[in-house]
């Protein structure tokens, strides 16, 4: 094994990869939908707080200020019913329903009001205070007096069940398991094919580069790549938090672990069209984790099944639940045992490759 050697293959991945179109698809793809699915679901610009007013007693006063208020978006609705379905729907994250008389006992005084507020199960806490202080605020003005003094009660009813994950962070998983297989996987794979096609693998091992030096150099480079995408995805969906030094070394787990795929299945695999096929079989092995992470109804035990799950826990539990290391030591222990049976698998592929190539040369 000679470094510099294995630095120049490396340059060499990394220039063919960057005029590649299907490793720029691969790697750049993730990072895109993830994009998008920030942007639509108002993760990355958060959404203006929605509300809902049904108004039984012709309060314009007060419902007008809400109307009007800049950092809401307030909707009227004809009947309590409505105003309820629209907030199970999701349409309005919360809703009030005002009785009749409202504003004129609120300006008396005399008499103690109650109105009914409805709150959608999976609206985010950032929201729901914004829309609460502003409504706060409006019946101070209305009512003249101090908050404490309004002769007001408020009865709360959660709509759906509670669920504050946005979209975004559903994906998440599923997004991390993308970028770190993908990215790690790919280029490797198809890098050893082509070589193979080539018939350039031939030529490199008859020079001083040994058989071991090529696949050290794309098994590094797929971890280096699969390190970079997890990385972004990460910062995109802000979910760069928990200890760094922890977080990075299952970033470099996982890197190892699809790199080290990558290469096996790029020396098995006869062409590009084979390695695509496998691929697709493999599809539902490889992201079942991240996909199973969007209902949150389906029990944990069930990922459990797939080994990329042992990835993308520790991932999770770091980056949102500030885990440390002995919370996720079962689950990395896991992940160092399927690197371990890829490494034996590949030791005994480099073995039948080097008597392959010394029969062709």
């Amino acid at each position: 094994m000679d470094i510099q050697r294995i630095w120049i293959l490396m340059g060499k991945e990394v220039r063919l990869g960057a005029t590649n179109f299907m490793t720029i698809y691969v790697l750049v793809m993730p990072v895109i939908i993830s994009l998008l699915v920030a942007l639509v679901f108002g993760d990355l610009f958060a959404q203006t707080p929605r509300l809902g007013i049904y108004d039984a007693g012709g309060s314009e006063r007060f419902t007008q200020n809400l109307l009007d208020h800049p950092s809401i978006n307030t909707t009227l609705y004809s009947s309590d019913a409505a105003l309820q379905s629209a907030v199970e729907r999701g349409t309005e994250e919360a809703g009030i329903s005002l009785p009749a008389g409202f504003i004129e006992a609120l300006e008396s005084g005399t008499e103690e009001v109650r109105y009914t507020v409805y709150r959608w199960g999976e609206a985010g806490v950032r929201n729901l205070l914004l829309l609460e202080s502003t409504v706060g605020r409006t019946l101070v003005e209305g009512g003249g007096q101090g908050f404490d003094q309004l002769p007001v009660s408020v009865v709360s009813n959660q709509i759906g069940s509670a669920n504050t994950l946005t979209w975004s962070q559903r994906l998440l998983p599923l997004f991390l398991i993308m970028s770190i297989v993908l990215g790690g996987m790919w280029l490797p794979a198809a890098s050893l094919i082509e070589e193979r096609e080539k018939r350039t693998l031939v030529a490199l091992t008859t020079t001083p580069t040994s058989l071991m030096d090529v696949y050290l150099s794309k098994t590094l480079m797929g971890l280096i790549l699969s390190g970079i995408m997890a990385v972004i995805i990460l910062l995109l969906n802000r979910a760069f938090a928990g200890e760094l030094a922890l977080l990075l070394l299952v970033i470099a787990l996982g890197g190892l672990m699809s790199s080290v795929f990558g290469v096996i299945l790029g020396s098995v695999s006869k062409d590009m069209d084979t390695f695509m096929g496998i691929i697709k079989a493999a599809g539902i092995l490889l992201y079942a984790p991240g996909l199973l992470k969007i209902f949150p109804q389906v029990p944990e035990w069930i990922g459990r099944i797939f080994p990329t799950y042992y990835l993308m826990n520790p991932l999770l539990e770091i980056s949102q639940n500030g885990a440390g290391f002995a919370e996720i030591l079962l689950d990395v222990a896991v992940l160092a045992v399927i690197i371990a049976a890829l490494l034996v698998i590949l030791s005994s592929v480099i073995g039948r490759q080097q008597q392959q190539l010394a029969m062709e040369s």
